[in-house]
């Protein structure tokens, strides 16, 4: 099957004009982080992070000694900007935005790829959503952006491997970017599950589903490899310390309002904030088991339904599931500290899936309608892209420096301690000593 662009569908200089247009509109958006700073785990994972000022450091990132996660890649990044721009975060803001953007590039041509209608405006809707900012505007975030860059081009190169001459370079290529994608953030372990979604969405037929099937064997073992390091990993920064996820009732009741709850924030992300409100860990009561029961009901309606029109329902669905499994309380993670078990950067992976189902949904109603109809959904989706792009460039100015960052979390949730320590500390060394043991009592008392 063919889906590449042909020389006689689009010119160069409307590929060109088209991307520019949706990079042009992500460097619009978070034109306030060009002027931020560090906030939050920068600390600790750039501006005071030993490792990064010697060659050294830089080998035993790589070992995994003294990291209390292991992304050597994302921290490759980290040392190569410090020897370039110090403690100036404009330029790692800089690298956030343009791959950011190039992320958003690529979510088009894999969308494109897939024949999926609406895929540049996948695309833009991906490079200007307002969930996404925690991912780009926080320069700890590069591990998103960044892994997010060679899972796309692990899926480009893979759906491509079929389709060219050169099927073997391109499938050699798959591998080398997923392990680089592993290498910058081990969440992307779905990625091989992604691949044969991927080959059954483009092959009905068994045969040739059986055939990708087997090559994604090299994906699954690597994937298992790395999730246990990182499981490995967590526990051992963890140590003795006491995380509670819950009983495993709790957490598949969790689970399953969790990713309700994201894809809540895909449709209306609205009072987005660095730390939400606690989650409930105790013994499930019965009605908190209905999310799940629907979602699970879902899927397998549309399962069932698959070759009756609902093909395009369930492999949206199933995706934004199976990537948001690694992070959704299954295992113990150290960001669980905090007591909430959602954050808008664990979404960052998923979301592609549901922007490009309704993208593709809007797209192929726009195909279908009269003319005077068309112009009013034209106009609809412009003024949705404005809202947009406006929440996210707002959202983009809180991540300025860490005072605005936690005012605007104790806002939307007074409860939350760590802000209340952040503070604490960022009013201590401002000097404002009766600021800062305000909040440090707040802090110890919640």
């Amino acid at each position: 099957m063919q889906t590449d662009w042909k020389p006689d569908e689009r010119t160069a200089w409307q590929l060109v004009a088209q991307a520019a247009v949706i990079v042009g509109a992500v460097l619009l958006v978070y034109l306030p982080a060009w002027r931020a700073g560090f906030v939050w785990d920068d600390e600790q994972l750039i501006t005071a992070n030993p490792l990064l000022r010697t060659f050294s450091g830089l080998i035993e990132m790589w070992s995994g000694g003294r990291t209390a996660d292991y992304f050597p890649m994302t921290n490759t990044v980290f040392w190569i900007e410090r020897h370039l721009f110090g403690e100036n975060a404009t330029g790692y803001h800089a690298i956030n935005i343009l791959l950011h953007g190039a992320d958003a590039i690529l979510v088009w041509l894999v969308l494109h790829r897939l024949q999926i209608p609406g895929a540049r405006f996948a695309g833009l809707i991906f490079g200007i959503h307002p969930v996404h900012v925690e991912s780009v505007a926080w320069t700890s975030e590069l591990k998103n952006v960044l892994a997010m860059f060679f899972t796309l081009l692990s899926i480009f190169s893979f759906v491509g491997s079929n389709e060219h001459r050169q099927s073997r370079a391109a499938y050699i290529a798959s591998l080398f970017f997923f392990a680089l994608a592993l290498l910058s953030k081990t969440q992307t372990v779905f990625v091989p599950i992604a691949l044969l979604m991927c080959a059954w969405w483009r092959d009905r037929d068994s045969t040739s589903f059986r055939r990708e099937a087997i090559r994604t064997g090299p994906f699954f073992v690597m994937a298992v490899v790395f999730g246990l390091i990182t499981i490995w990993f967590q526990n051992r920064g963890i140590g003795e310390e006491e995380v509670v996820i819950g009983s495993f009732p709790r957490r598949l009741v969790n689970a399953g309002l969790a990713i309700w709850w994201y894809a809540g924030k895909v449709c209306l992300p609205t009072r987005l904030m660095a730390i939400y409100p606690r989650w409930r860990f105790d013994s499930p009561q019965l009605w908190e088991w209905f999310p799940l029961v629907v979602l699970v009901l879902l899927l397998g309606l549309t399962w069932h339904c698959r070759n009756r029109g609902t093909r395009g329902a369930f492999l949206p669905l199933a995706y934004f599931i199976v990537a948001l499994l690694p992070v959704i309380g299954f295992v113990r993670m150290a960001y669980l500290r905090s007591g909430t078990l959602v954050a808008d950067h664990f979404q960052y992976f998923a979301d592609v899936s549901l922007i490009a189902f309704v993208c593709s949904a809007v797209a192929m109603f726009a195909r279908r309608a009269r003319g005077e109809i068309r112009t009013a959904i034209a106009a609809i989706a412009i003024l949705l892209i404005g809202m947009m792009g406006t929440y996210a460039w707002q959202r983009t100015k809180v991540f300025h420096d860490e005072e605005s960052l936690w005012r605007d979390t104790l806002a939307k949730n007074p409860d939350a301690w760590q802000a209340r320590a952040r503070l604490e500390q960022y009013f201590f060394r401002q000097r404002k000593y009766s600021d800062a043991i305000e909040h440090l009592r707040r802090a110890v008392e919640l």
